[in-house]
């Protein structure tokens, strides 16, 4: 790509090579030339803009989402977490204690995420505590917490002196990626949808926040039945809220006469071990954190009945800068086949050094 002092260069060489004369830097021509190579440059940088955005493989943002539109599909936005929290107090009130809707709570810490109160409820005289439904104040991974955590009383209602969750508070996602929305609008291209075949309920589920990936399975409990698997992301849980979403979406667009049910899909524990060369120059525990890193992700990428396999894992540490050779130790080390209502979660990786 040119830059503008690249462009002005050439002009002026150019001119001076027709003009016979020299350009100097404070004269009129040397302004001239200035703004002209300006208005080049940016007409150069616009079109390569326009070059990267007509195309879905390197599309971004919202020309990404036009590219979406013209598919039938649109980018999932972040979803809220949600869960429980007790409110109580330290000594027993003789009184009832109301606590607003809209109430917020948060956990603790430069990182606080707050969460806020779905209806009142009351803590009644005699009680020392009351549960209530909380929503994420916003959408995102970052709010999924685990029990424990959420200890502060942002807007404390009268009376109440504490607030924790006993549970994880889960179901938050983050909205979609470039590349995750890139990846749906290229996979519409090559299989293609016709309104009756599993891509169609499968495009459906995986429509929904939250949902990563979605498996179909055809005369599942007889004819003109359907079961939809589906799961989220490992940072991100599906909960029962997801499940009820994707089931009102796919009882709205069935077919005719036909059952769908959408079912929680189901983990399947994967490991291997690999025993890693280095290249000189390289640290072994750089290189091994990389690989580990690849390998959680290639398996979180798989999705619902989607195979693990050890020559695609392969190919990945093989490309990872600083390997000079490796082998997987077959005695823990397999390609796995997950049926159709499962996924595969990477528990373990051993990463040795040869010796």
């Amino acid at each position: 790509m040119s830059s503008y002092e690249e462009i002005l260069s050439r002009m002026v060489k150019k001119y001076e090579e027709l003009s016979g004369n020299t350009v100097n830097e404070q004269s009129d021509i040397m302004l001239r030339l200035s703004v002209l190579s300006g208005e080049l440059y940016n007409s150069y940088v616009a079109g390569e803009f326009i070059k990267r955005q007509m195309f879905v493989s390197t599309a971004t943002g919202e020309y990404l989402d036009k590219h979406a539109l013209s598919r039938g599909l649109s980018r999932k936005e972040a979803g809220k977490a949600s869960g429980e929290v007790t409110f109580s107090v330290e000594t027993v009130s003789d009184k009832d204690i109301v606590i607003d809707k809209g109430t917020v709570v948060s956990t603790s810490g430069e990182s606080a995420v707050q969460y806020i109160t779905d209806s009142a409820v009351t803590l009644y005289a005699g009680d020392q505590s009351v549960t209530a439904d909380v929503t994420a104040v916003e959408g995102g991974a970052k709010y999924n917490v685990v029990a424990d955590k959420v200890c502060v009383l942002v807007t404390p209602p009268s009376g109440i002196t504490a607030v924790t969750n006993a549970k994880s508070i889960k179901g938050g996602t983050d909205a979609e990626t470039d590349e995750e929305l890139r990846e749906r609008v290229l996979s519409s291209y090559r299989d293609i949808s016709n309104g009756t075949n599993a891509v169609y309920y499968q495009r459906l589920a995986q429509s929904v926040s939250g949902v990563h990936s979605a498996s179909v399975v055809s005369k599942a409990r007889g004819e003109g039945t359907i079961n939809v698997y589906v799961c989220g992301k490992k940072n991100s849980p599906m909960n029962s809220e997801v499940i009820a979403q994707v089931q009102e979406l796919l009882d709205e667009n069935r077919e005719l006469n036909v059952d769908v049910l959408v079912l929680y899909a189901e983990p399947v524990s994967v490991s291997c071990a690999i025993k890693l060369e280095v290249e000189d120059g390289y640290s072994f525990e750089s290189v091994k954190l990389e690989i580990e890193e690849k390998a959680q992700r290639f398996v979180e990428s798989l999705g619902v009945g989607k195979p693990m396999l050890l020559c695609e894992l392969g190919d990945l540490i093989f490309h990872t800068y600083g390997v000079k050779n490796y082998e997987f130790v077959r005695a823990y080390s397999e390609d796995v086949y997950p049926a159709a209502n499962k996924y595969c979660v990477l528990s373990e990786i051993f990463v040795s050094e040869v010796s």
